[in-house]
């Protein structure tokens, strides 16, 4: 069934595990297949584990587990992410490399690892990968909540689009690339609690996903050309140095412009008030569940 709560569920409980196994289950069919190359399944695994650290957000509020649980699909996230974040890198130096000396580029690339990074991941790697998700798909078939109906969604939707609005108006007020950095992981999960609503109220859940979709990339690209830069500057003088300072002249045009957007597009998305958001979605929360019944 697809990744978003269903009248067929019968409870929100039943639900989280319904969601949060066929998500594994998916995953662990790519392992088991090995018809898709590793960096494929890998990418897939880390995109899985986003998605259902979002689903725990929606439930937090009335799941006892979530803080173990979390950490869990945190850790399998960030044990594959090595060769992954070499490879964002590197896409971003490329993105702002103009008429530059491709020899020297190719120098740049070598200095700063992501020559070496690629074909990091492999089959070495999914062995591993397998034993932690099937030891997850067993403990996400026990999650229990301490709540059903809106009850256990009304708190964690609020509490998420109340730290995605402050990390929001912390970066405009700072202009700090870890406050960017928050706001985007905390539109991410606003947007996967979209996806889980779909069924509930599917236009206006559509919309606004994509609206965050939208939001969400322009961060991400932010805080790639953030990493680049740092990692640039952190280099040690050499024969590059005047190409790293275009690099960066560019790289820092370019964050302005996505941070124009970015903040205009939140200004639209997060100008209501927490609770009045939670009120709405409870509303239709409810009016879908008497559609429901009534069918």
């Amino acid at each position: 069934m697809p990744v978003r709560f269903s009248d067929a569920d019968g409870t929100v409980e039943a639900g989280l595990r319904r969601i949060a196994g066929g998500q594994i289950d998916a995953v662990l069919e790519m392992i088991r297949a090995g018809t898709l190359p590793p960096e494929k399944i890998i990418h897939e695994a880390r995109r899985t584990c986003k998605s259902i650290r979002g689903l725990m957000r929606l439930v937090k509020p009335v799941f006892p587990a979530f803080a173990l649980e979390n950490a869990a699909f945190r850790d399998i996230a960030r044990s594959l992410s090595a060769a992954r974040d070499a490879k964002v890198l590197a896409d971003a130096l490329t993105a702002l490399q103009q008429d530059d000396d491709p020899h020297a580029m190719r120098r740049l690339r070598k200095r700063l690892g992501l020559e070496q990074a690629r074909g990091q991941q492999g089959d070495s790697q999914l062995a591993a990968l397998e034993k932690q998700l099937v030891a997850a798909r067993v403990r996400a078939a026990t999650w229990t909540l301490r709540a059903d109906g809106w009850d256990a969604l009304g708190r964690g939707l609020r509490r998420t689009y109340r730290s995605a609005r402050r990390s929001m108006n912390a970066f405009m007020r700072t202009g700090d690339p870890r406050c960017s950095h928050e706001w985007r992981k905390q539109v991410k999960y606003h947007g996967e609690h979209m996806r889980l609503l779909r069924d509930v109220a599917q236009e206006p859940a559509r919309a606004r996903k994509q609206r965050l979709d939208k939001l969400a990339d322009l961060l991400g690209v932010r805080h790639d050309l953030d990493v680049l830069l740092d990692r640039l500057a952190a280099l040690p003088p050499d024969d590059e140095a005047a190409i790293i300072k275009s690099l960066d002249e560019r790289g820092r045009q370019r964050i302005g412009k996505l941070e124009d957007k970015a903040c205009r597009l939140g200004e639209m998305l997060f100008e209501e008030r927490p609770r009045r958001i939670a009120d709405q979605w409870g509303k239709r929360w409810r009016d879908w569940g008497r559609e429901v019944e009534a069918a």
